[in-house]
């Protein structure tokens, strides 16, 4: 019975870090841009990877959503679905139109939609921290990914 308890034991970390129970996703930054921006339209764009940290494939169904504080336009750089083996990355580009400058929220995570044996399951990535639109020679401090773009369209004087 001791066996049977200690083996059990092993077994949960090497099953959450394989990706057979729980989707193993990181987001790193790419090499060149990290999204661009456009005053007039009120668009902008966030780029970053999405790299499978687990041990098994991951199909990403697929990224992203809308509120009513940015409108999601369109996808670029993954053709959903695709499946990201272990150590893979896959190139996102996402472009938002800001719809509202007021009432930014704290947290706003990417929502990935990943195919399982049972459904899809939805995971929350957060891209790289980005520096905002800043008349700051020495800024240092990066902002949410969400808050740093949209600094780019709206007008905050920071």
């Amino acid at each position: 019975m001791a066996l049977v308890i200690v083996l059990a034991l092993a077994a949960v970390p090497v099953l959450s870090k394989s990706g057979l129970v729980g989707v193993q996703l990181q987001t790193i930054t790419l090499e060149g841009s990290s999204g661009w921006s456009d005053g007039d339209k009120r668009t902008v764009s966030i780029r970053f990877g999405i790299r499978n940290d687990g041990w098994t494939p991951v199909t990403i169904a697929g990224v992203g959503r809308s509120s009513s504080f940015m409108k999601l336009l369109k996808i670029e750089g993954i053709h959903a679905p695709i499946v990201l083996r272990s150590g893979n990355v896959a190139d996102v580009e996402l472009v938002y139109q800001v719809a509202s400058c007021n009432n930014i929220p704290q947290e706003w995570p990417i929502p990935v939609q990943v195919e399982r044996p049972w459904g899809t399951d939805t995971v929350y990535v957060e891209p790289p921290p980005q520096e905002p639109n800043s008349s700051e020679d020495d800024w240092s401090d990066a902002w949410k990914w969400h808050a740093a773009r949209a600094s780019y369209v709206c007008d905050w004087h920071i």
